[in-house]
């Protein structure tokens, strides 16, 4: 496969209010959109959403590695789509969510040539109707329960929850919740590294008393504080989910050895692509831990391509795949269909998805 040229875009979208969690506030999506061009004519689509706060990507470093690697690319034969960053030189410097955006382009396109949706070329031998949570952002408990009661009016049966900016109201915002949508919605709770240990500590455990069902708890305490991280899965009675903690295929692999999470939470743009997204997805099932499938606050290709991998792999086990609900229309021509808590993909070529009007 020759890429005869390639090209940037922005894809901007309003939000239909704003998205905050322990780390970020983000009151209008702005994500950075990649075109690669065949020989043939053919094209594929990837996208990357800047997450200074998160991965340390900021807009400024993605452009700028995007620039190198296009250019090197450009240059090269893609003969494995699976291996083209060891044709690249760049590959092995840039930052990942330059590396995102090129590998799920890349993806698109190869599954584009053969005529097959992406969750098909990728091996699967079917796509699964997935079921989406809803991300309830952090704020004040009564707004947060009246979010989380339209979330479950329109039909969402779990609600991914997000706290770590105080603990003691964590309680009281939790338990808003709960009080507003009664006992039989699932919460997950997503602390964002915003709990000392001590306060994880105390906190699952009233939380699992008094505002079950718990799914799981995600990212407690502070990514590099493994020791933490181990101690409270260990003694905590629902899941620990590794998000933050995890973001590569190295990192996924010493977490799992030193029994620093019981799941883990799989983003395409903290693993830098598809490729390493399904080499983390492949040593969770050998560990026989199952994982969430998740995303950054983004709508475009790379969400797409997180929901094509969800829908053919065995390890999903849950689904976080809801910032088109941000949104009053995604702002381009998709065949996944995201109704409500239901996202079903379709049979077109690739991702089947149009996005020049960002170029």
């Amino acid at each position: 496969m020759k890429i005869q040229s390639t090209a940037v875009g922005l894809l901007k979208s309003s939000l239909l209010r704003p998205f905050k969690t322990a780390l970020r506030t983000v009151t209008e999506l702005e994500e950075i959109t990649v075109r690669l061009t065949a020989d043939n004519g053919m094209y594929g689509w990837g996208s990357v959403v800047p997450t200074g706060a998160i991965t340390g990507d900021t807009e400024e470093r993605i452009r700028s590695d995007l620039g190198t690697l296009l250019n090197e690319l450009e240059q090269i034969d893609v003969v494995d789509v699976w291996k083209w960053q060891s044709s690249v030189p760049s590959a092995s410097h840039v930052c990942p969510s330059a590396l995102c955006a090129v590998d799920v382009a890349l993806h698109d396109l190869a599954a584009r040539m053969s005529q097959q949706p992406l969750w098909k070329w990728l091996g699967g031998i079917y796509s699964i109707r997935m079921t989406s949570n809803m991300t309830i952002s952090v704020d004040t408990p009564e707004k947060m329960a009246e979010w989380a009661r339209e979330a479950v009016e329109a039909g969402f049966k779990s609600l991914k929850v997000k706290v770590g900016l105080d603990a003691e109201l964590d309680k009281k915002r939790v338990r808003a919740i709960r009080d507003a949508i009664g006992s039989r919605i699932a919460l997950r709770l997503d602390a964002n590294q915003g709990w000392t240990e001590k306060e994880a500590l105390q906190l699952i455990p009233w939380f699992v008393n008094h505002c079950a069902p718990i799914d799981f708890i995600e990212q407690p305490v502070k990514a590099w504080d493994l020791g933490a991280m181990v101690a409270i899965t260990q003694d905590c009675p629902v899941p620990i989910v590794a998000d933050e903690s995890a973001m590569t295929f190295a990192q996924a692999q010493t977490v799992l050895e030193h029994g620093a999470a019981s799941a883990l939470s799989v983003k395409l743009i903290k693993a830098g692509g598809v490729n390493e997204a399904r080499r983390i997805l492949d040593l969770a099932f050998e560990w026989r831990v199952p994982c969430l499938m998740s995303c950054m606050f983004e709508v475009g290709a790379g969400l797409q391509a997180a929901a094509h991998l969800a829908s053919m792999h065995p390890s999903v086990h849950w689904v976080d795949l809801d910032p088109a609900q941000f949104l009053t229309t995604l702002p381009y021509h998709s065949s996944i269909e995201f109704n409500g808590p239901r996202i079903e993909v379709g049979d077109g070529p690739g991702l089947d998805i149009d996005l020049n009007s960002t170029l």
